[in-house]
């Protein structure tokens, strides 16, 4: 059986899978926009306001309020993901290395959406991989439900497949809010990290 660190660093060099047609539900209510910025930035037709409150990576609660006054670039997903969060991720943090002192004035978040196995310490160990500001949530799964259907996202715990090393089918976009938690713009999973600096630049 391979290590969680083992199997992260295996989906890395394997590239990212094929997301299936189930995790693009939300790509279904997204419009494409044309920017200067390039491709994979999408038009944003829906307003998210809604609170929530979870548990940082450090074990303290966290609600929305804890980010006003920042810009939050925010993505759902799962640490046993073994391709295609960690590529998101990778490309968030690049992202913010293109911005750099830009990138200060933005918070990476990342939120799980298998609160069953992401605890809190789990989660400490994997955000940090990533970038030292990135900040995990977690929290019962009732919250989890809740914040992500302000969102729009997609996911579903495959236990019928496994039911302990269960993979999770979920959509991939990662979201720009500003200061107030309000969202300013979606970049789809083949968004490059040059397309999201550019067009996060544009906003700062």
């Amino acid at each position: 059986m391979l290590s969680h660190r083992s199997l992260l660093i295996f989906g890395i060099m394997i590239g990212v899978a094929a997301i299936g047609a189930t995790g693009l539900i939300l790509g279904s209510r997204l419009t494409q926009e044309k920017t200067p910025s390039g491709t994979g930035v999408v038009s944003v037709p829906f307003d998210t306001r809604g609170p929530f409150d979870l548990i940082n990576h450090n074990g303290r609660s966290t609600t929305e309020a804890d980010f006003k006054g920042e810009k939050v670039l925010l993505y759902f997903g799962y640490t046993y993901c073994p391709d295609i969060c960690p590529t998101a991720l990778q490309d968030i943090s690049a992202a913010l290395d293109i911005l750099g002192t830009d990138g200060d004035k933005l918070r990476p978040l990342f939120i799980t959406v298998d609160p069953e196995r992401d605890k809190q310490e789990h989660l400490a160990d994997y955000v940090t991989l990533f970038h030292e500001r990135m900040i995990g949530l977690t929290g019962p799964k009732e919250r989890i439900d809740a914040v992500a259907r302000d969102f729009r996202v997609y996911y579903a715990l495959r236990k019928d497949i496994d039911p302990i090393d269960y993979p999770v089918d979920h959509s991939s976009y990662s979201y720009l809010l500003d200061e107030n938690w309000n969202l300013l713009l979606v970049f789809r999973h083949d968004a490059s990290p040059e397309t999201m600096a550019a067009a996060i630049k544009e906003l700062l």
